[in-house]
């Protein structure tokens, strides 16, 4: 990635506009309709080349001066509306934060190992073994007979580990938006464990159920690298082609941090609204960058969106998870809509060289959010008719408050199936 890559907003697309831009900036634009699987954005980008994502009306423009594109923006004759550097993103969960420890601590690195792998073998109960995961117990899943069936669920991840004995029967759907690494494979196992609470079903070895939505379309689009990493490109590169292959829910377990009292990217506004309008529901991960309860941090980007749902965690205690971001810029946007269980979630995970199982416990709102995303895909196989805007009003009036704990953290409240 260029360090001087930008994300440009236009207010159309007309072929005006379009060659108003290439002339500007000396670039040639091309559509996203005219991507495939040997035409990817990643291999065309760079000095001489831009991509417009036509769902979005948003182009990624490489090597751009800054301060080009600001004159741009004040020229009342320039398409450009917005524009924002690329960011990083990361998934959301609790084994991002040993990866940060990692780095120029050499000192800690055994001490870090060892948390690591405790974390990842944290021991599965087996004395109180019962039916359902005790996520899906909090939500009601137990007494719905719907099971999201026909609708499209896209993960958009670390990838999938296809080989997963839990999907072998699954027709899955991918595209990688990663240079060099493959949809269909997950070295990193954030991506299946996701993908595992949203749209699984039950364990191949106990027969016990942890997954959602297990007769949804799963469709998945590796946005973030092997080791964890993406970037906006990456990301709206990947909305664009879920909105057009019409897919109804987007699940976004990462985040980046923001600032208190930083304004939501006008960039991900619009994306959320494109998606809505072509009702698909965008669902995002509030971020665990919180030291709770001293110390709760704004809700992380791009959940802090109006026109992106927000996900916080809570415990099997009904306590709000201590990394779970809060909604404390609600006054420039950043809210909680509603919170899911995300704390010691088990899920479907990729073998890593022998080391692991099929099965691992993470906690991040990196969980909490494929819960919302399954229960979606129940709501909308119940409500067929109902747009993606509705399904969301639906979720959070449904929602049911939890005593104790404050809108700002949990919003509406925690999910519920509809019986």
């Amino acid at each position: 990635m260029s360090k001087n890559r930008y994300i440009v907003l236009l207010n159309d697309q007309n072929q005006s506009s379009i060659q108003n831009v290439e002339k500007e900036f000396s670039v040639s634009i091309t559509s996203s309709e005219n991507l495939s699987k040997e035409n990817r954005s990643f291999d065309i980008i760079d000095n001489y080349n831009a991509v417009l994502y036509k769902n979005l009306g948003a182009v990624v423009v490489d090597d751009v001066d800054e301060h080009q594109l600001t004159r741009s923006l004040i020229d009342n004759k320039s398409p450009i509306v917005y524009f924002e550097k690329e960011r990083d993103f990361f998934p959301a969960d609790e084994m991002v934060l040993i990866d940060g420890l990692k780095v120029g601590v050499d000192q800690l690195k055994n001490k870090i190992l060892e948390l690591e792998d405790f974390i990842r073998k944290k021991p599965i109960p087996q004395t109180s073994l019962t039916e359902l995961e005790w996520g899906l117990k909090a939500i009601g899943i137990g007494e719905t007979q719907f099971s999201g069936k026909g609708v499209d669920v896209c993960i958009l991840d670390t990838g999938f580990d296809v080989l997963h004995p839990d999907f072998a029967d699954r027709e899955i759907e991918g595209k990688s938006f990663i240079e060099g690494e493959d949809w269909n494979k997950d070295p990193n196992g954030h991506g299946t464990h996701c993908a595992g609470i949203a749209c699984g079903n039950v364990r191949n070895d106990t027969g016990k159920r942890y997954g959602i939505a297990k007769d949804c379309n799963l469709k998945i689009g590796k946005v973030l690298s092997d080791s964890g990493k993406g970037t906006t490109g990456s990301i709206i590169d990947a909305i664009d082609w879920a909105i057009t292959k019409k897919f109804r829910i987007i699940s976004l377990s990462l985040a980046s941090p923001v600032k208190l009292n930083e304004k939501p990217s006008l960039l991900f506004e619009v994306v959320g609204n494109r998606a809505l309008e072509n009702n698909c529901l965008i669902i995002a991960a509030a971020g665990n960058d919180s030291k709770r309860p001293s110390l709760p941090v704004p809700v992380s980007a791009p959940a802090n969106s109006l026109s992106i749902m927000a996900v916080a965690a809570i415990d099997n205690q009904m306590r709000i998870a201590r990394f779970s971001n809060a909604g404390i810029n609600a006054g420039t946007g950043g809210n909680i809509n509603v919170c899911a269980p995300g704390v010691d979630i088990l899920s479907s995970y990729s073998r890593k060289n022998g080391s692991f199982g099929n099965y691992v416990l993470l906690s991040g709102t990196s969980m909490a959010t494929p819960h919302v995303s399954g229960l979606a895909a129940l709501y909308m196989e119940q409500f067929p008719e109902v747009s993606a805007k509705e399904i969301w009003e639906l979720l959070e009036s449904r929602a049911k408050p939890i005593e104790g704990l404050k809108y700002r953290d949990i919003g509406k409240g925690l999910i519920q199936a509809i019986h």
